[in-house]
């Protein structure tokens, strides 16, 4: 897909008829011979997971599953994206303002551990946590021996499906989770009549009830409450979660609703789930939802009652089938864009299990394999980031801990951008809208870390945030600074927001939404850089992302120094990307951009080393 380069951009003024609002449609790459066909584009296991990671991954943006396909008891783990630990809270360190000189000079004089040293009395609380919400276990009367047991999961319509024969009877489940319907909806089937019987019901990690809703008594609900606090798991504390009382205004609440409806048989529901006796098919819908109402909000005193809110998509009408083709319309109008044929596809490769393939693939080439990985990756995205849902965390929307790992957050140093390199080059700029809002709503936060702990105007992210918008270094004054004092996030962030103007060529998104942000984002570091000795703007403190150094003062290892190649060059492409913008917009004759160009012009050069290879400190 072509994409809009900055230069381009300016020579055609935006007045080239090409340049719509319309997302761009790529055009598909095709072999010479037959082209990859859908049946390639199926993740085919022989057994159950047995493993959370083995499990198929189900989403819709909002809501996330990991399908596991057991035989006897299948469990579809299920989250939902706003459920975090904690609240609103303050982190921003006022006393780091006053440190900030003596760093300077500290690092400024090559003293690099006692620069370290200063930079974790700069540090504030560690961020959030993103939550599990739920399980769901569909409990089976028939028998564990099994025959031509398969689980899929099918790239091209996003369903889930497993397979399998017991004692004669051949049993399927359909699962996926519609965005437009807002449910995960599960189809049982076989090729006998009354022989479905189970028990469904619904468990949380976290303290919850069960019961019936009063009005919908064929509805079974799940109530429960999140942390107030989640350390994170390398966070060797006593008491790393606590649940506080819900009048102290800490910790969400959830409601999940589960729905059955059937095709002959017997429903009842009681304490222990929904029972089915002797049905024929069997539809389950399950919806989600939070007390979250707003980054700035509390999700206890100011919450939404999150009942009603998972109740609603409930009450829809739509058969089994509507259901099904409602949501594949949605989900390839997305998929569908893009294409890719590396060569042949092997018919004989694609019918076996994907580990299969694997295993394969080093010594027998599989060009269909690679495509298809190519495609899980926009399939991914397209399941964790929708217009309206929060952006993707390190796990995407899928996670079954209460302390997971890295806390699940959004790590701003590379893996939330990296998880979105492909939006844009594989046509699912739809897919960048909630990490374009994530990065509005940072911003706000971001004003005043930026004021409290450097005196800085302009809006300024580190290396963590959370649900919460959390914008200040974290650490606890323990944190090593090589990861947790890099301020270099808004800068990282703001190459998303020219991203995705360059392929969409949307001037008055650009005028609107990215150059408020840009701008307040480049004002920061304006006043954050300042004159070496040469005269030449630097950085301090400054780290090259979770790569520590040899300090000359003793031959150990250090964290923070001046002006790394990293900072560098995020800035220099800010500074940038502000003054194409300008031109794009007209204001190009502002004393603003006339800062920006004078400070680019003075940034700190790329040092060659002896090697040839660009110095990364």
């Amino acid at each position: 897909m072509p994409r809009l380069t900055r230069r381009k951009a300016i020579q055609l003024g935006l007045t080239s008829t090409v340049l719509t609002n319309q997302p761009f449609i790529s055009p598909q790459i095709k072999s010479k011979k037959r082209a990859m066909s859908t049946s390639s584009l199926k993740l085919i296991y022989a057994n159950p997971a047995k493993e959370w990671v083995e499990a198929l991954p189900l989403g819709n943006g909002s809501l996330g599953a990991m399908h596991f396909g057991g035989v006897v008891q299948d469990r579809f783990q299920l989250n939902e994206d706003t459920l975090w630990s904690g609240s609103p809270r303050k982190w921003d360190n006022p006393g780091a303002k006053a440190i900030l000189p003596e760093a300077r000079k500290a690092l400024m004089a090559g003293n690099y551990h006692l620069g370290d040293s200063l930079c974790q009395k700069m540090q504030g609380p560690y961020t959030e946590a993103y939550q599990p919400l739920a399980d769901l276990f569909l409990n089976f009367t028939h028998s564990a021996d099994t025959e031509h047991y398969q689980r899929t999961l099918d790239l091209s319509n996003a369903i889930s499906t497993v397979e399998y024969k017991v004692s004669g009877v051949t049993y399927k489940r359909e699962a996926f989770i519609s965005r437009p319907a807002s449910l995960l909806v599960i189809r049982l089937s076989s090729d006998t009549p009354g022989s479905l019987s189970l028990t469904a019901r619904l468990t949380s990690p976290h303290p919850y009830t069960l019961s019936a809703d009063k009005n919908n008594p064929e509805i079974a609900l799940i109530h429960g409450r999140a942390p107030s606090h989640a350390a994170p798991n390398y966070q060797n504390i006593p008491n790393p979660v606590t649940y506080e009382e819900l009048t102290q205004g800490l910790g969400m609440t959830f409601c999940a609703g589960l729905k059955a409806t059937t095709d002959g048989g017997r429903i009842s529901i009681d304490s222990q789930g929904i029972h089915i006796d002797s049905a024929n098919t069997v539809t389950f819908t399950l919806s989600a939802a939070t007390s979250f109402n707003g980054f700035q909000r509390s999700p206890d005193r100011d919450g939404k009652n999150p009942t009603p809110l998972a109740l609603r998509p409930l009450s829809a009408s739509l058969s089994y089938s509507e259901l099904r083709d409602e949501h594949r319309k949605d989900y390839q109008q997305l998929f569908n864009r893009t294409t890719l044929s590396l060569g042949t596809a092997d018919e004989s490769l694609q019918i076996l299990t994907t580990e299969e393939r694997i295993r394969r693939f080093e010594k027998e080439p599989d060009s269909s394999l690679a495509a298809m990985l190519f495609q899980y990756g926009r399939y991914l995205m397209i399941s964790c980031s929708r217009p309206g849902s929060q952006p993707a965390n390190l796990q995407g929307i899928w996670n079954e801990l209460i302390r997971p790992p890295w806390s699940s957050n959004y790590t701003l140093n590379i893996n939330t951008e990296m998880n979105y390199w492909p939006v844009e080059t594989c046509n699912l700029s739809e897919c960048h809208l909630p990490l374009i809002e994530f990065i509005r709503e940072l911003a706000v936060n971001g004003r005043e870390t930026a004021r409290t702990n450097y005196g800085c105007s302009g809006w300024v992210a580190h290396h963590n945030a959370d649900l919460w918008r959390h914008t200040a270094p974290v650490g606890e004054g323990k944190g090593d600074p090589v990861w947790a004092n890099w301020p270099m996030a808004s800068a990282w962030l703001c190459q998303h927001l020219w991203e995705h103007f360059a392929f969409g060529g949307d001037v008055e998104y650009l005028r609107k939404d990215a150059w408020p942000l840009m701008k307040d984002a480049a004002l920061f570091y304006i006043q954050w850089l300042f004159p070496d000795k040469d005269g030449r703007l630097v950085t301090a403190p400054s780290v090259s992302p979770e790569l520590r150094f040899i300090s000359p003062e003793d031959n150990q290892t250090a964290s923070s120094s001046v002006a790394s190649t990293m900072d560098m060059a995020l800035i220099w492409e800010l500074f940038t990307e502000c003054i194409d913008t300008a031109i794009i917009l007209k204001e190009s004759d502002s004393n603003f951009i006339s800062d920006i160009r004078s400070a680019r012009d003075r940034l700190l050069p790329y040092h060659i080393d002896i090697q040839g290879q660009i110095q990364e400190w």
